[in-house]
């Protein structure tokens, strides 16, 4: 039978667990808002660049998440149409939920 103190010590770790996630330092909570925004999806601007610096290609996605590509610099995803896009070179991607705020942010011209 497990003992009350081992019962005891097994909930405050995990209360430290869940202190710890909740409170503790910005990479962990950055790693937690990534898993969330790729298991759940999230809305994203994503912006690719030519070589000098131009906008060539820009999409706002709505509940869909963002992979990196195993061994590159690229990134994939779905779009709005279904579409799974592959993309790599300069581009950014921005969480955002206010897309007009972004798109002044990161590209020019718009």
């Amino acid at each position: 039978m497990i003992s009350e103190t081992k019962i005891t010590l097994a909930i405050l770790v995990v209360i430290f667990i869940g202190f710890f996630l909740a409170v503790g330092p910005a990479g962990c909570n950055r790693r937690i808002s990534a898993w969330k925004a790729a298991a759940y999806g999230s809305d994203w601007l994503v912006v690719q660049y030519s070589q000098d610096g131009d906008v060539i290609n820009s999409w706002e996605l709505k509940g869909k998440s963002i992979g990196s590509e195993s061994n590159s610099d690229g990134i994939f995803f779905e779009d709005n149409e279904g579409n799974v896009v592959h993309l790599s070179g300069h581009y950014i991607y921005v969480e955002t939920k206010d897309f007009e705020a972004a798109k002044r942010k990161y590209s020019s011209g718009w």
